[in-house]
């Protein structure tokens, strides 16, 4: 007998299965499309027969805002069944534009949302540098890209550096890809000069990747400058907008990348040539003005030369008195030195006369020599010299001074005595 499922075990028994299916692409024309709470989007696309849900998460599905009633789609997700209501739908992962007119539309409503930011202005664009040497390559593996760009760039010039990343130009996960190749350069230590993405022709449904919010969004945040070349000359994408430089081809991207080595030569020879223009003018200006400025000083050099020599005769006069005056002074200062002389030599032997005579009169004076004579001094004991008996008394202690020494003796009897004169 056949195993009977209850309701709920039915449609959770359909929905497993579905789910072993896979992810899918299912192709139809919006009907409906609503986003709730801005966390889940609920939508519904039809063909001529017939119609199907879709349901997904709105931070996985970057491109909502380019989304709108009848444009046909491409719907990426795994099929399932509502266990509740057993509802089919698509929970999808990613809904893309599809057919010429649609990818026209979703392609202007960026362009126009992005334009209003400011990610294609010109002035944040910044300069390529001249002579790059370390370049950072994105494009497909094995692709014509590949080989046009790195052809050209050979030819033109050597010695320059290629950092190589593969990527998926054009698919399912192609804008993941393409994010992924700038994010590496810009955190890896290359020291890169510049970036080149390229990409070979195709339909508008074929470089949809380089017209992704995306992929546009990493170019514009790259720290280095990046050069855009997708898609043949008609071919006009994001990418190219809002990248520093754009050019047509991946052969014109590395023509505009690197010179040639004649245009090298021919750009130095240039230069040069202008630098000796610019030098030769310079220099017939200097050595102009050199003469100018030598006349200049010629005739101001003239006026303070004579200036000079009037000057010096002046001076030459002043100097001849001052120098006669000088003689005239020196002449009576000699007169006055031997002045001087002879009356300094005078005052010196009438001063020697005089100290010899005092010197006489000192020694005469010297209380020695009187001694030496015989005479004697006496004065007591506080050594008060005694000159008369009243200057004394009995029994008084006096000190005799002689010559050759001192008697200390003691008063016993005084007798007074007239002077006679």
């Amino acid at each position: 007998m056949d195993k009977i499922y209850k309701v709920s075990e039915f449609n959770e028994f359909i929905n497993n299965y579905l789910g072993e299916i896979g992810e899918v692409v299912v192709e139809g024309e919006i009907s409906k499309i609503d986003i709730n709470q801005n966390k889940w989007v609920f939508a519904t696309i039809k063909d001529k027969e017939t119609s199907v849900s879709v349901f997904g998460l709105a931070f996985r599905i970057k491109n909502l805002d380019v989304l709108e009633e009848g444009m046909l789609v491409h719907i990426y997700g795994i099929p399932r069944l509502y266990k509740k209501t057993g509802r089919f739908s698509i929970f999808a992962s990613l809904i893309v534009p599809a057919g010429e007119g649609a990818i026209r539309i979703a392609f202007e409503k960026l362009k126009l949302k992005l334009e209003k930011e400011g990610l294609f202005d010109e002035a944040r664009k910044r300069p390529l540098p001249m002579f790059p040497q370390r370049i950072g390559l994105i494009t497909a593996k094995n692709s014509e890209a590949y080989s046009d760009f790195i052809k050209v760039l050979t030819a033109r010039m050597g010695g320059i550096k290629i950092y190589f990343y593969p990527v998926q130009v054009q698919g399912r996960n192609s804008v993941a890809s393409l994010v992924r190749a700038f994010d590496y350069f810009n955190h890896q230590p290359l020291d890169l000069d510049l970036l080149a993405v390229v990409r070979g022709g195709g339909s508008l449904e074929d470089l949809q990747s380089f017209n992704d919010e995306e992929v546009v969004r990493a170019i514009f945040g790259s720290k280095i400058p990046v050069v855009s070349g997708v898609g043949h000359e008609k071919d006009i994408t994001l990418t190219d907008l809002v990248a520093d430089l754009r050019a047509s081809t991946p052969s014109n991207a590395a023509e505009l990348v690197v010179k040639t080595k004649n245009e090298v030569l021919k750009e130095i020879d240039f230069c040069v040539s202008r630098m000796e223009s610019g030098l030769k003018n310079m220099l017939n200006n200097k050595l102009a003005l050199v003469d100018q400025s030598v006349g200049i000083l010629k005739s101001v050099f003239s006026k303070r030369v004579n200036s000079f020599h009037q000057l010096i005769f002046r001076f030459e006069k002043i100097f001849y008195g001052f120098k006669q005056k000088i003689q005239i002074k020196q002449q009576r200062l000699n007169e006055l030195k031997k002045e001087l002389n002879s009356f300094m030599d005078f005052r010196l032997k009438e001063t020697k006369t005089k100290i010899t005579s005092l010197i006489r009169l000192l020694g005469n004076l010297d209380y020695q020599r009187i001694l030496k004579k015989g005479f004697s001094i006496t004065s007591n004991k506080k050594g008060k010299i005694i000159k008369t008996i009243k200057d004394a008394a009995n029994k008084d202690e006096i000190i005799t001074r002689l010559f050759s020494g001192k008697i200390y003796s003691k008063i016993f009897n005084m007798e007074a005595r007239l002077h006679q004169s």
